[in-house]
């Protein structure tokens, strides 16, 4: 099957790199699946999943923010955050949602529903990739 490079970056490490048959990303408006000899395409990624399909495998993680830029050359993904489905402490997850929950029960200024509607989103995606 033919394949093309793709480079995962976050703040503070290279998250992944090689080449795939499949990436499949939430960007702001929904899933978009990349094959290879994809069109050039940029967008902004969403909370949502990751699957990477490489050698057959899949493998998934949790991404939150970023951008994802398809070239001729290859795809890079810039993640403001993005974690293994294994690597992801489900405990903390879960304690993370209801401080979030609790947070919006609160008398809270526009700005701070935003933000803990934001954590929210965040822990629950956090949640639903890691039970995969």
């Amino acid at each position: 099957m033919s394949t093309f490079h793709l480079k995962v970056l976050t703040i503070d490490r290279v998250f992944f790199e090689g080449d795939v048959e499949r990436v499949v990303v939430r960007t702001t408006e929904g899933d978009i699946g990349i094959l290879p000899n994809h069109i050039k395409y940029l967008a902004a990624l969403g909370i949502g999943g990751l699957t990477i399909i490489a050698d057959g495998k899949s493998r998934t993680a949790a991404v939150a923010g970023g951008f994802v830029d398809v070239s001729d050359e290859q795809t890079v993904i810039l993640a403001r955050t993005c974690e293994w489905a294994d690597e992801i402490d489900l405990s903390r997850a879960e304690k993370a949602e209801e401080r979030a929950k609790a947070r919006l029960q609160q008398q809270l200024s526009d700005r701070e529903q935003d933000i803990a509607s934001i954590k929210l989103k965040k822990a629950i995606n956090r949640i639903s990739i890691a039970k995969k």
